[in-house]
């Protein structure tokens, strides 16, 4: 046990003090309240200035920064943060935290797919870029000069741990002509690939948490597909396809809740994974049945799970999982209330959808 004690100080005791280092970096309950109280846009973002969202503000403009601009400065932020996070992994570490925040390696791309579906030019994407990691804007605007979305896709194929992937979308984009089926494909196998991670993790023991959270990102992406689903009134067979299986809970289970219910309300409240309860009376509530209410219900009680499982590792990959899935809930949290904020809700307004009760 000591020699085990040993090996995890040696193994993660730097990198865990530099996710603490930017887990104290989050903002705390009393700035978060702050914002929700700002009066607009440019009061929420002056308070951001002094939190670690500066060069990130800058680079869309500073203080002056447009509202409509703020979604891709925080997307920024995060993509940052989660690069360092990258770096500071090791070995089969690092592999996990890369599939994690594939998502944000793969964000440039999906600019670049309905850019160049649209005939449109780099230029109409630059500004929306975040221009770190593998696919920067030096990239992005490199393979767009090619004629088509496949060329597109098969120069950003080169040496990419992503090719797999960029390959399907190739594909279904040749098939149908469709950038939204070519993101959709995208978007399904990154979380394919998600969900063979965690079940290579299952049964390892030090992985076994790191796997439960990575499925419970499964499951929230399977439930909102099904929440659309039921708000279109569609049959499970028409949305069984876009599901993604491995997650904690079964594409079986998922049917069974999808078609034994008459609507959203009647299906969410079936969920014994999550603790939604709250979030679905909002929901219920609300005139306009705006899915954030539920998404940020379910990422909520995601996170509480995940601080309970991996709060207590000290000297452990829990740590910088820990601060993924803080920081993420964060970032959602701030485009709630500042996109409220561009659309005029007041704070009870935009409070009721993210359900901030002043952590």
């Amino acid at each position: 046990m000591r020699m085990a004690g040993l090996g995890s100080a040696r193994q993660y005791g730097y990198s865990s003090a530099r996710a603490n280092a930017m887990k104290s970096k989050l903002l705390s309950s009393k700035t978060i309240e702050e914002v929700a109280a700002s009066k607009d846009v440019q009061s929420a973002v002056a308070i951001l200035f002094e939190k670690d969202y500066k060069s990130d503000i800058e680079e869309f403009g500073g203080l002056k920064i447009k509202s409509d601009l703020m979604d891709f400065a925080l997307s920024r932020n995060l993509a940052r943060n989660f690069l360092k996070l990258v770096r500071l992994a090791r070995g089969n570490d690092r592999k996990t935290i890369q599939a994690i925040v594939g998502k944000w390696d793969l964000y440039n791309i999906r600019l670049a797919i309905e850019a160049k579906s649209r005939k449109r030019p780099f230029e109409s994407i630059s500004k929306y870029l975040i221009n770190l990691g593998m696919y920067n804007a030096t990239v992005i605007k490199e393979a767009m000069r090619e004629e088509s979305v496949e060329g597109t896709l098969s120069k950003l194929m080169i040496n990419s741990p992503y090719k797999a992937m960029l390959s399907a979308a190739a594909e279904a984009y040749k098939k149908n002509r469709s950038s939204l089926e070519s993101v959709s494909a995208l978007d399904k196998d990154y979380y394919l690939y998600l969900g063979s991670m965690a079940m290579a993790l299952k049964n390892s023991s030090e992985g076994r948490e790191t796997s439960y959270m990575l499925r419970m990102e499964l499951d929230v992406r399977n439930i909102l597909t099904m929440v659309r689903g039921k708000r279109l009134s569609m049959k499970f067979g028409e949305i069984q396809g876009l599901l993604v299986d491995k997650g904690n809970i079964s594409i079986a289970s998922l049917e069974k809740m999808y078609s034994g219910a008459k609507d959203v309300d009647e299906m969410v409240s079936q969920l014994k994974t999550f603790d939604i309860s709250l979030a679905l009376e909002r929901y219920k509530k609300d005139p306009h049945k705006q899915l954030i209410t539920i998404e940020m219900g379910l990422r909520g009680s995601m996170l509480s799970k995940g601080m309970r499982m991996l709060g207590h590792k000290i000297l452990s990959f829990g740590t910088i999982l820990a601060y993924v899935y803080m920081k993420e809930y964060e970032i959602s949290t701030l485009r709630v209330l500042i996109n409220g904020k561009a659309y005029g809700l007041e704070k009870d307004e935009a409070g009721r959808l993210i359900g901030w009760k002043g952590r």
